[in-house]
């Protein structure tokens, strides 16, 4: 009876020795963009070690719940392994898509792998975690605003700023320098800040615009902003500038003409007309009169 006993417990040890023992590691994952946008999608590269014994029909689930902003992409969450040799790796591959609405951040996702001992049975489930970043980027456009640069005056010039992307940028600055043409009179940078996704934002640089200043300016203008995961980005780009003649501009409705003038030249006229009425009324009264 007691032999009995013994042999159970040997046998209950050996068993358990042998759950224990084929333990499932995730040695190196790889995500294809590192970084993924919402709406795009992402191929995990996951390696699975058998640290020890031969193990078969590893099954390898991506728990992926409601929480997280991630979703099968022409696939399912579960990859199937026949089998893994002791010591030896294997790599299964995920394809995933972020939804469209995931705000940016880094997620975890837990994995759980079953398998079967060499001798069928059920060894004990091997979990790990992994990570994927999204990062909804912010995608800057600059122009130039309408302007009235008037050569040989000063003037102030806009550059209009658009985030046509997914992201917010934050701390964002625009920056310009004097070229042939015109000069700066204000300083050569303005922190705008934040420019949320489909929004846009201004920035107004006084300069004085040379006599002998071309028709068209290229004008160097740097953006530097930083995206939601803290990155900083920087952005040179070419804006054409117009400058105008005083003429041009008056034509163009850009700027009136001298009103002022025309405002005299009215009056002069309603005087000149009502002294020729008053002269010719008075000289009507002494004709009739004689």
């Amino acid at each position: 009876m007691k032999i009995s006993k013994i042999f159970i417990i040997l046998a209950a040890i050996f068993i358990a020795q042998l759950y224990l023992a084929s333990a499932l590691t995730i040695s190196s994952v790889n995500s294809n963009p590192s970084e993924v946008q919402p709406g795009e999608t992402v191929t995990l590269d996951l390696t699975i070690k058998n640290d020890l014994s031969d193990v078969d029909n590893v099954v390898v689930n991506l728990e992926l719940d409601k929480t997280l902003p991630f979703a099968p992409y022409q696939s399912s969450n579960q990859r199937t392994i026949d089998s893994i040799s002791s010591g030896e790796h294997e790599t299964i591959h995920f394809s995933l898509i972020a939804l469209s609405d995931a705000a940016s951040g880094t997620y975890t996702i837990p994995v759980t792998m079953t398998y079967l001992l060499n001798n069928g049975i059920p060894g004990q489930d091997s979990k790990g975690l992994i990570s994927i970043t999204i990062n909804a980027k912010p995608q800057i456009g600059i122009s130039s605003e309408q302007s009235s640069l008037i050569r040989g005056t000063s003037g102030k010039m806009t550059i209009k700023i658009v985030n046509s992307g997914l992201g917010n940028s934050k701390f964002l600055t625009v920056s310009v320098n004097s070229v042939q043409g015109i000069t700066l009179t204000s300083p050569n940078s303005i922190y705008i800040g934040n420019i949320d996704s489909n929004d846009f934002d201004t920035a107004d640089f006084n300069v004085f615009v040379n006599a002998n200043a071309p028709s068209t300016i290229n004008l160097p203008v740097q953006i530097t902003y930083t995206d939601s995961t803290n990155n900083q980005i920087i952005e040179n780009e070419i804006i054409p500038i117009k400058t105008y003649t005083q003429k041009e501009a008056v034509s163009l409705g850009l700027v009136k003409g001298n009103s002022i003038f025309l405002i005299v030249l009215i009056i002069v006229l309603v005087i000149v007309v009502f002294l020729i009425y008053r002269r010719a009324r008075k000289k009507h009264r002494n004709n009739g009169r004689t």
